[in-house]
């Protein structure tokens, strides 16, 4: 299941409705709100879940999914001051949950769920309404990584957006030699010349991982690599764990690129956008780096322009006119940020 539409409201700041594909990549000035909508998925696969660890604020959302067989499936709901306002699911044609502050129907019956609890959450039952089912695996199914926010000196740390406490070398030891290797390739890929990684365990409460360089006699310690090849290393890691041992199907990924150089930056780009279309995983990233802007379609953009505390998208879908006269220009894709492109288009077609 995909999602294919997205708005999201909280006190001082308003998402519009973003139109995201397989794979996106959310660009824009800095402050606009990139980090943000990143935070707003996670806010809201917390709520669905019933995450009650961090705060969540009071917050609404609107969105629409599309299902493998090409089903569309819209939910929506509004939470504040610890109750559920509001709350929609629509199933095709057929409306399944209509809440508000008076009444609530399931599949066209009353129910009385409790207040402050979503009915996916509390109506859950998998005979009689398998259709909730999607709303919460795909919750289940979001993980999120921060790829500025690790440095060697906490390179033991997962820097992931759900305030979960991921220990790296853990992480690490629940994989096996394939999926190792796979490391190892994908290090090759971009660049660091990797030939073997190695997981020492000195006790049960200590253990440390060494990587050797080719022609290096000397193995290189997590903790010691420099930050550009830490933070390659621990992606390709993360996309490995999360894919295949957590079976993840949404991965949202803030600065990606982040510290690296161009031939680097455009090769981690590919490596992750392919790798997560061939595995069905639907990708959105966040990034400033004008070197992976260059290195990814335009057809994956979602530009993002704030007036206050308004936020609008615009992709390639839904502003088709916009891309296509960009693209007549010949300039490098950084340029439609860079040139003030869309807002001058904006601007030129409002006289």
């Amino acid at each position: 299941m995909m999602l294919s539409t997205f708005e999201y409201k909280d006190t001082g700041w308003h998402l519009g409705t973003v139109t995201f594909s397989s794979q996106n990549l959310i660009v824009g000035k800095n402050a606009v709100g990139k980090s943000k909508t990143l935070s707003a998925l996670v806010n809201v696969a917390k709520f669905i879940k019933g995450d009650l660890r961090s705060y969540i604020p009071d917050h609404s959302c609107r969105m629409m999914f599309t299902l493998e067989e090409g089903r569309q499936m819209e939910y929506a709901y509004s939470y504040g001051n610890n109750l559920i306002i509001m709350e929609y699911l629509r199933d095709g044609d057929n409306v399944l949950i209509t809440r508000d502050r008076d009444a609530v129907y399931v599949r066209n019956e009353p129910a009385s769920p409790p207040a402050n609890k979503l009915c996916v959450q509390s109506q859950r039952d998998t005979t009689k309404n398998p259709e909730f089912e999607y709303i919460i695996n795909w919750a289940e199914q979001m993980r999120g990584f921060s790829f500025s926010d690790l440095s060697t000196s906490r390179s033991y740390d997962i820097p992931n957006l759900f305030d979960e406490k991921l220990d790296f070398v853990e992480l690490f030891e629940r994989l096996d030699d394939e999926k190792r290797n796979f490391i190892i390739r994908m290090m090759h890929e971009t660049g660091y010349e990797i030939e073997n990684i190695q997981l020492h365990k000195f006790s049960d409460k200590f253990s440390m991982i060494t990587l050797q360089e080719q022609g290096v006699d000397v193995p290189l310690f997590a903790s010691s690599i420099s930050n550009g090849m830490l933070r390659v290393f621990y992606i390709f890691t993360y996309l490995a764990y999360v894919s295949t041992e957590e079976g993840a199907r949404i991965l949202l990924i803030d600065d990606l690129g982040e510290g690296l150089d161009f031939s680097r930056s455009k090769k981690l780009s590919k490596l992750i956008f392919d790798y997560c279309e061939e595995h069905k995983i639907q990708l959105v990233v966040t990034s400033n780096d004008s070197f992976l802007m260059n290195a990814v379609s335009l057809n994956h953009w979602v530009i993002l322009m704030r007036d206050k505390q308004e936020v609008n998208a615009f992709t390639e879908t839904t502003h088709p006119e916009i891309f296509i006269k960009f693209k007549r220009t010949g300039l490098n894709n950084f340029d439609m940020l860079g040139t003030d492109f869309v807002f001058n288009y904006l601007n030129n077609s409002a006289k």
